[in-house]
């Protein structure tokens, strides 16, 4: 019996102990398990401010060849210029020559003959040499010779004074035409030591990309992945579309038939009496079930400030190619061009663009390029909000919109703002748009059509 007292104690401080341990375990658990959470969700963000860090480089390396690009196009202008301002340096100097060779002559010519009529230069000379004539008919001509020489002399000295005046005229266009040359020459040096800081940046930028390969490869498979979806879905509500106009055009077409043959069946006497009505202007069909529906809480009000076209238009959107509005207003520069082609510093990576890049100032909004059409508002992963514009047989795709000024159905004027791009905050406020022109599914070179 005591040994068995004496055991309970034991047991006792083992329940307790063991109860203790669970109790211990379990809160190790615990705290490893919220440890791990942690770590996943600082994984989670390490990954995704790697990819946002990813995309700001892809960005501002694009940005950076659009710059570099216009800074060669720049110095080949500015050379073109100088190899023109060179043409006409040689041009006026040669037209200098000629004038010294010129005035070189008529001066020596002019001097000659003073020195010939100094003896008469007197009026008492000039007397004694027509009165010292051997006959009345000489003197005649001795008098008209003093005569024609005053003329040629008077004529010679105003030669002589637009020749000097000429000289002078030229001597200032070469000036004018050094200055211009000494300030293209530095606009020159200017655009070449920009171009090189430019080429250095994006030196850099590609070194960093090729530092994170294969983050970098997830990233552009993402974009091209969210690329695709886009156009999957811009061909989707085309050919939805095309589908409602062909169905209502049947239906129209099958109602003109059927109002024919009634008209045919019935008396002559019937169709005189009544009065055909105007048939009503058939109402599109909408399908309900095919239709995403409008991001209501980001419709804006347009801004009051948005600049008046600078041209107006005649004809259709198709004879209008080439010098339709551009897509945004203000400052801009293209850093995606159309089609299918190699990176140009990422050769492993090719690029497939069913449209142009414009990258905007923060802000800016979207225009209509022509009159047209509302078709399609829509929201799109990776693109924010898409607006699709009816042009006839042609569209106008603006894509990356944060406000919309418009709505499904709105009838569009020329250079009317159609949203706000989209200012990226993890990027500096970098504001890019994304354009394309189609006639219908068949997807067009926008640079082709906008000026």
């Amino acid at each position: 019996m005591k040994q068995w007292l004496t055991t309970i104690p034991i047991i006792f401080f083992i329940a307790i102990a063991s109860t203790a341990m669970a109790q211990s375990s379990m809160t190790d658990v615990r705290q490893q398990k919220k440890e791990k959470q942690e770590e996943i969700k600082r994984t989670s963000s390490k990954i995704d401010n790697n990819k946002k860090e990813i995309t700001r480089q892809l960005n501002s390396l694009r940005s950076i060849e659009a710059d570099i690009t216009s800074q060669q196009a720049l110095i080949k202008s500015l050379n073109a210029q100088l190899d023109s301002i060179n043409r006409q340096v040689n041009i006026v100097n040669d037209s200098i020559a000629a004038i010294n060779g010129k005035l070189s002559t008529l001066r020596s010519s002019y001097a000659s003959a003073v020195r010939k009529m100094h003896s008469h230069s007197s009026s008492f000379d000039r007397l004694m040499f027509i009165f010292s004539s051997g006959s009345f008919h000489e003197a005649y001509r001795r008098m008209r010779y003093l005569k024609q020489f005053q003329k040629w002399r008077k004529r010679n000295a105003e030669r002589i004074e637009e020749q000097l005046q000429l000289l002078e005229t030229e001597k200032q266009s070469l000036n004018e035409l050094k200055k211009q040359k000494t300030t293209n020459l530095t606009a020159q040096q200017r655009a070449k030591l920009d171009l090189e800081g430019q080429k250095k940046k994006q030196n850099n930028t590609i070194a960093q990309l090729r530092k994170q390969d294969k983050q970098l490869r997830a990233t552009l498979a993402e974009q091209q992945r969210q690329a695709d979806a886009l156009d999957r879905e811009l061909d989707r509500l085309i050919a939805e579309e095309q589908r409602r106009q062909a169905e209502e055009e049947a239906r129209r077409a099958a109602e003109e038939r059927a109002r024919a043959e009634a008209a045919a069946k019935k008396p002559e006497t019937e169709k005189s009496e009544k009065v055909p009505q105007k048939d009503k202007e058939p109402q599109p069909v909408r399908d309900k079930g095919t239709e995403k529906p409008e991001p209501a809480d980001i419709v804006g009000k347009a801004p009051d400030n948005m600049p008046k076209p600078e041209r107006t238009f005649s004809g259709s959107f198709e004879s209008n190619k080439g010098r339709l509005l551009f897509p945004v207003t203000g400052k801009y520069k293209i850093i995606g061009t159309f089609g299918q082609h190699r990176h140009p510093d990422l050769k492993y990576v090719k690029v497939n663009n069913n449209g142009i890049d414009i990258e905007a100032q923060a802000g800016a909004s979207a225009r209509a390029i022509f009159d047209g059409k509302v078709s399609a508002v829509f929201p799109q992963d990776g693109y924010h909000t898409v607006v699709m514009v009816r042009h006839g047989k042609y569209l106008s795709i603006y894509v990356n919109l944060s406000e919309i000024y418009v709505r499904k159905g709105d009838s569009l004027k020329a250079g009317q703002a159609i949203g706000k791009i989209y200012s990226d905050p993890d990027d500096g406020g970098r504001t890019i748009l994304h354009f394309e022109v189609r006639k219908e599914r068949e997807k067009l070179d926008p640079q082709q059509w906008v000026k």
